[in-house]
């Protein structure tokens, strides 16, 4: 892996050139012990937990998703995730805007 860096992404946002990125956003729901199916207000993706052993959220927690980025071989993105952060208090509104703005200033 060239970048270390988590590059922060909306989903939409996502391209097959991105390594390792960080989402935000909320469990839609869970596929089985090791996936979930995260979303955000632009589209769904498909999260793997690698090493995370104690994984306590529900459907509709606003979780932050730390890992690397998998082309699947139908074309799929996935998030193979090593880490998961709470941000159930999170003005996920605000955050948005926040990211847009960014966005448009060339800092994502």
């Amino acid at each position: 892996m060239s970048n270390p860096y988590a590059k922060q992404r909306i989903i939409k946002d996502i391209v097959i050139d991105d390594e390792r990125i960080q989402v935000t956003g909320y469990i839609k729901n869970r596929i089985n012990d090791n996936q979930i199916i995260l979303k955000d207000k632009t589209g769904e993706i498909i999260v793997n937990f690698i090493s995370i052993n104690d994984f306590n959220f529900k459907e509709n927690d606003l979780i932050n998703v730390i890992g690397d980025l998998e082309l699947q071989s139908t074309g799929e993105k996935v998030i193979n995730a090593d880490i998961v952060q709470d941000m159930n208090k999170l003005n996920f509104k605000y955050y948005q805007k926040l990211y847009k703005i960014k966005k448009e200033l060339n800092l994502t």
